[in-house]
């Protein structure tokens, strides 16, 4: 017969016990556990990153980025459009290409020997990553030594695989019966899984695969943290043409709706639905847009989106009536399918009309090995990456996770191989843009420096780097642009701000030469 007192005692002492494990910390045991999430692993590896990088300027940028974003309105030409600008307008919202207008006149006018203050040079943001490089490497061995006082200052796998097999062979010889050195040189097998193929070249990463981390860590494919930033360098052994570009060419047809800085109204309602029945508007980050207006397209421009999903930015070329076509490619089925449910929200008479199959095709290939005979005119390669607001403020999808850790250390490479297969399906002369939703310079400014040495070592291609800085002066009423340790080197930073809160947006404009 079951006994209910021993059980309520049984449970008391469990509840008990429980309560007690919980107050041993100062801190309320949710929070300790909230603090653990994909997101606070994010914010503390931000913190320690780009304070060591931008240092005060990411303090007031953290804050922005853990607020709500800003928006601007992209007025559907699709829909009923004179009627949507002046809904906007009665809003207090403004002409995006009247603003710039506005400001690079007052530019010319006022200072028109203007300085633009000009981001510090690749070398210096190499030597801050390199000490960061160390910090994370010395963290890496401390984490593999957590007990042992004699940390080494770099990893031996000799010295670790000689003390694992002096123990092992010490063990055979115990039960073994004694044999002569012919006998035993006759029935040894040589190892050859520690031989480094040359084919593999003598690079970093390939170096780090014969790293016995894995058995210390006790992780499958354990990747080093510090392999993350080998991809900054400084290496200058191929042509770099940096060029300045001095005009920012707005598409007649694009009507973009922003707030001014520091104005009362910084939101949009919710779309509505037109007399056609798609959307009068399409919200979306000011930097989005910047990285179509750096395509500079053409009336019959032959346009490829090479990781194009969720689609916005290929909703914003289409807004500018001038590509004859556009090929949508996106490996992932559903994040392609979600572009397509966009466009029939935009885009009038899209699944009737053959007009639309034309001009609009899906591809889904890994970006990396899409293959086209015919070329493009412009490529935008807008790439996956640590997308920081989202992983400083959702748990979901977060690249952060602890099952993503491999993931996120190789997004430099793939951001890399991403960008020179762009470089070799862009005509000569044509344009790519190179763009990320990322405050890193390794993923900014290394991968374009690290794909650019790619692209001309091994298909010899040559590229120039168009300097937009002057071009997108006309801007600074509209969002903030990163300056002197904040800016780039090859491209322009959007950065967030409380009073402009768009981005991160990292837009670099290269045009093939050969």
């Amino acid at each position: 017969m079951l006994n209910i007192s021993n059980v309520y005692r049984s449970t008391t002492i469990s509840t008990y016990l429980l309560l007690q494990a919980r107050c041993k910390s100062k801190t309320h045991w949710a929070k300790l556990k909230k603090k653990t999430s994909p997101k606070y692993k994010a914010l503390d590896h931000f913190n320690e990153f780009y304070g060591s990088v931008f240092g005060d300027k990411w303090i007031p940028m953290r804050e922005a980025l853990q607020r709500r974003s800003k928006y601007v309105a992209i007025v559907n030409n699709y829909g009923d459009a004179e009627e949507t600008e002046e809904y906007l307008s009665s809003r207090g919202a403004h002409c995006l290409k009247k603003l710039i207008s506005i400001q690079q006149e007052f530019h010319k006018q006022y200072n028109p020997e203007r300085i633009v203050e000009k981001p510090t040079t690749i070398e210096e943001n190499s030597e801050k990553i390199r000490e960061f490089m160390s910090q994370q490497h010395t963290s890496e061995i401390s984490d593999i030594y957590p007990q042992s006082d004699n940390i080494p200052e770099r990893l031996d796998m000799h010295e670790e695989e000689s003390r694992t097999e002096h123990i092992k062979n010490k063990e055979k010889l115990k039960n073994q019966p004694t044999r002569t050195l012919e006998q035993s040189m006759a029935e040894a097998e040589i190892d050859s899984s520690r031989i480094i193929d040359p084919s593999l070249g003598m690079t970093n990463e390939a170096l780090y695969q014969f790293l016995p981390a894995t058995k210390l860590k006790g992780m499958e494919d354990w990747v080093p943290e510090s392999l993350h930033y080998s991809y900054y360098s400084k290496d200058k052994d191929f042509p770099l043409l940096i060029e300045p570009e001095t005009e920012l060419n707005y598409p007649e047809h694009l009507k973009v709706y922003t707030y001014e800085m520091e104005s009362e109204s910084t939101t949009f309602p919710e779309p509505k639905r037109s007399q056609t029945g798609v959307f009068n508007y399409y919200p979306m980050d000011c930097g989005s847009v910047l990285s179509v207006l750096a395509l500079n397209l053409s009336a019959g421009d032959r346009v490829l989106d090479l990781c194009s999903a969720p689609g916005g930015k290929s909703l914003v070329m289409l807004q500018t009536l001038l590509p004859d076509v556009i090929i949508c490619n996106d490996i992932s089925i559903s994040r392609s399918n979600r572009t397509q449910r966009m466009f029939r929200e935009y885009l009038f008479d899209y699944e009737t009309s053959n007009k639309w199959r034309e001009r609009v095709l899906f591809k889904r290939v890994d970006g990396r090995f899409y293959v086209d005979d015919q070329g493009f005119d412009k490529v935008l390669v807008d790439v996956p990456c640590t997308t920081d607001r989202h992983s400083m403020n959702e748990d979901e999808n977060n690249i952060f996770r602890p099952d993503r850790i491999k993931e996120r250390l190789r997004i430099p490479e793939m951001q890399s191989q991403l960008l020179v297969n762009a470089l070799k399906l862009v005509k000569v002369g044509g344009t790519v843009v190179y763009s990320t939703c990322s405050l890193s310079p390794v993923q900014n400014d290394g991968v374009v420096h690290m794909a650019l040495k790619h692209a001309f070592e091994q298909h010899s291609i040559v590229t120039t780097v168009k300097d937009m800085t002057s071009s997108m002066a006309g801007l600074s009423s509209t969002l903030v642009l990163g300056t002197g340790t904040a800016a780039p080197k090859y491209g322009q930073l959007v950065t967030p701000s409380i009073d402009a809160n768009f981005g991160p947006s990292y837009i670099c404009k290269l045009v093939r030469v050969r």
